[in-house]
């Protein structure tokens, strides 16, 4: 169960009360909720949102500094991992899709924690959630080898142009100096303690003489603070080799996780070109297998057939949202019956994303009454055809060059309840843009601690189809999809939108609709942001939806078949989009997601 499970009542609104709470809050797009003063910014050489204030500021800082957009997002992924020890850190794993603008280059570098050498196929089958205290596990199992570090001193390495210990001191001093604790990590700190106890070092640190820390307490991080001084010394070898290594590899093994020093020593980022389409008159740039962007460009695709502008805001006309809902319906079957690692495996991306594999499936966009249950498509056909017209130029991710699996196509169940990952996009003056997620996995991944981090749960991620079975040096799957969206003719294209966001299976469906939202709708950042989301599974007819969607569209739901559960307002269930926009005038309207109480901040 996450917070926000524990916290809201999600199907105890009655249809009165939806249509009190949706007269009350009628068209987000008024804009009637008034922003944090970190919350929206509008800044002309550069911009930053994340999850927490002080992160943001650290990237502002690199940007101030004559940093890039790059040197600004590893300063403030680095202190995320700080300031968010439950959602992220060194011991997690990552992804982030780039756009360089003076060479008009785009890159996707995926670096997400993958299987050992020897990974352990005993873990396939279990229950992940009886990982702490059962008996046939422990929290050192489920981790897998981390990638964090790795990734981020990758990007750096290439992109950067500031110093690394300068792009790292921000987070070094929030370890060493300590913050105050938030009041959602007091939360979940208070609900977390068979994870935060396993470990006597942890025990110490966020359970101080027995008593969990609270709202405002400072948390003080020593040892994570040593840690990061030596990654931004050394270099990779800080973290993958000598002290910081060998305790990891300690502290793993003796919890039987058959993670070796030579695991960690060949773990390597994995360069890609991002998964390419258009929406309209854009160009979306999103990130390939084993990540989710497929779901956002197929989304679209099927979207894209719906003049979605004549007909209304989706969140007032039932025939927009019908559209909206069965196209996140059908991308999200597609996902979980193909997507997996395709380095070694048949995924047919380019074939889920394509034009007529769109038409194919579009069928089901609209269907009266709604199928119980959706199958998965066939894009193998389409796999090889010609792409989008504006990708081939950016050298685009490629068709499958491994054959269609033998196996058949396998899905994983429609819930997803998990939400405990973070985003951060940034947008610099010279128009290079980072959109960057990454994640523990469940909150303080399943409690592994080494080197004053918290280790993943990555090994909870593999299985569905065959292209996302436990292997060697194999990455699982993840729903995590960083996207940008440009605009301009082939050759002259530059970033409109950078976008992305937490949430576990809602971390798509919510990209979806703030594209749809700020380029359909023309709404500000911030206002789309705030506009109630729905969520859709694909084995079963459910939606989900936030208070504020009319009662008109909602009832439009349900008499075509759906069953709506209803959740209060900005509810942490449905992610937490950052989003930047390049504006006419050549500013940087930004917004962080109120639903995850982040910071937009510029110069």
């Amino acid at each position: 169960m996450t917070i926000s499970e524990a916290a809201v009542p999600r199907r105890a609104l009655t249809v009165a009360a939806l249509a009190l709470a949706a007269a009350a809050a009628t068209s987000r797009a008024g804009a009637q909720t008034v922003p944090r003063p970190e919350q929206r910014v509008v800044a002309r050489h550069g911009a930053v949102a994340a999850a927490h204030p002080a992160a943001a500021a650290a990237g502002v800082a690199m940007l101030e500094a004559g940093g890039n957009a790059i040197d600004a997002a590893v300063a403030t992924a680095f202190a995320l991992g700080v300031v968010e020890p439950m959602m992220g850190g060194i011991g997690g794993g990552g992804a982030m899709t780039l756009w360089l603008a003076p060479g008009r280059e785009a890159w996707h570098l995926e670096f997400y924690a993958s299987a050992p050498g020897r990974p352990d196929h005993a873990l396939d089958g279990l229950d992940a959630a009886t990982a702490v205290g059962d008996s046939m596990t422990t929290p050192e199992q489920w981790s897998a080898v981390p990638g964090m570090v790795a990734g981020l001193l990758a990007a750096h390495e290439r992109y950067g142009r500031l110093p690394r210990e300068r792009v790292m001191a921000p987070a070094v001093g929030l370890a060493r100096d300590g913050f105050p604790v938030h009041p959602f990590l007091a939360q979940v700190i208070g609900e977390s303690r068979k994870k935060l106890t396993h470990h006597p070092a942890s025990a110490a640190l966020f359970y101080p003489d027995g008593e969990a820390l609270g709202a405002g307490d400072l948390l003080v991080q020593p040892e994570l603070g040593r840690t990061l001084e030596r990654i931004a010394r050394e270099g990779r070898d800080g973290y993958y080799a000598g002290r910081v290594a060998e305790e990891a590899v300690r502290v793993l093994q003796a919890g039987g996780n058959p993670i070796t020093l030579e695991d960690l020593a060949r773990f390597e980022p994995r360069w890609r070109r991002p998964l390419c389409g258009t929406y309209r008159a854009y160009t979306v740039l999103t990130a390939p297998p084993p990540l989710a962007g497929v779901q956002v460009l197929e989304g679209l695709n099927l979207l894209e057939r719906v003049e979605l502008a004549s007909l209304g805001l989706p969140t007032q006309d039932p025939q927009a949202l019908g559209a909206l809902v069965d196209a996140i319906r059908v991308a999200r079957a597609d996902y979980g019956a193909w997507i997996g690692d395709p380095r070694d495996a048949g995924v047919p991306a380019v074939g889920l994303v394509s034009k007529t594999y769109a038409h194919k499936r579009g069928e089901l966009v609209g269907l009266d009454p709604v199928q119980d249950s959706l199958l998965p498509g066939d894009p193998w056909p389409d796999e090889h055809l010609r792409i989008a017209p504006a990708c081939p130029a950016l050298d685009h991710f490629p068709p499958s060059a491994h054959p269609r699996p033998v196996e058949d196509a396998q899905q994983e169940p429609g819930g997803g309840d998990e939400a405990e990952t973070t985003h951060l996009s940034v947008l610099d003056g010279d128009g290079n843009a980072v959109s960057l997620t990454f994640t523990l996995g469940a909150f303080f991944g399943y409690g592994a601690w080494a080197a004053g981090a918290f280790f993943n749960d990555a090994n909870e991620n593999f299985g569905g189809p065959w292209a996302n079975r436990r292997g060697p040096y194999r990455a699982p799957r993840t729903m995590t999809t960083p996207t940008l969206v440009l605009e301009g003719e082939p050759g002259s294209e530059r970033v409109k939108l950078v976008v992305g966001s937490p949430g576990g299976g809602r971390i798509a469906p919510a990209i979806i609709q703030a594209i749809v939202y700020t380029l359909d709708f023309g709404l500000d950042p911030w206002t789309a942001v705030h506009m109630p989301r729905v969520y859709p599974f694909f084995d079963e007819p459910v939606v989900r939806i936030e208070v504020g969607v009319a009662p008109a569209a909602v009832a439009g739901l349900r008499a075509r078949g759906y069953e709506v559960q209803v959740y209060l307002p900005y509810d942490l269930y449905f992610g937490g989009v950052h989003l930047l926009l390049a504006a006419p005038d050549g500013t940087i309207i930004g917004a962080a997601d109120p639903r995850r109480g982040g910071a937009a901040l510029g110069y």
